[in-house]
């Protein structure tokens, strides 16, 4: 069996937290990776989630981690398809709640992060996480 474990490397972007509000996740730097796959748990919402009342999951991406702009290209990404806003999932339903969306991204730019944003109001929140995992890794083994 080939070894996976030291050449990755797991960053938790979102606290796991009850969202009402829009939220950023933290930058991911590539620096020393080839690959990164963003992932975003998506609990049971407190709220009846439909077209006035969803959570949209976007990616974006920053040459110096702090001025950021949506990832529009399909080019850039891996596993999902992205808007003009970066949104690469749209929960909007209750049958969409309850489970992980992630994305790939293979663009250029050295950060990537996610953001979730919330259309409506939120009185129930949902609880909302996400991590980015690095693979590839230049050298190894790569930090924990």
């Amino acid at each position: 069996m080939r070894d996976l474990h030291h050449g990755l490397k797991l960053v938790q972007t979102l606290d796991p937290a009850l969202t009402q509000a829009d939220r950023a996740g933290a930058p991911v730097d590539h620096q020393g990776f080839e690959g990164v796959e963003h992932v975003v748990a998506i609990g049971t919402s407190g709220d009846a989630l439909s077209g006035a009342l969803a959570i949209e999951c976007r990616l974006e991406q920053s040459e110096d981690g702090a001025a950021w702009t949506p990832v529009a290209k399909e080019s850039d990404v891996l596993g999902a398809s992205v808007d003009g806003d970066g949104m690469f999932a749209l929960i909007d339903d209750v049958g969409a709640d309850g489970r992980a969306y992630r994305v790939g991204y293979i663009g250029n730019a050295r950060y990537s992060r996610v953001r979730v944003i919330l259309t409506g109001t939120h009185t129930g929140g949902t609880p909302i996480g996400a991590h980015a995992l690095l693979g590839h890794a230049n050298v190894e083994p790569a930090s924990a």
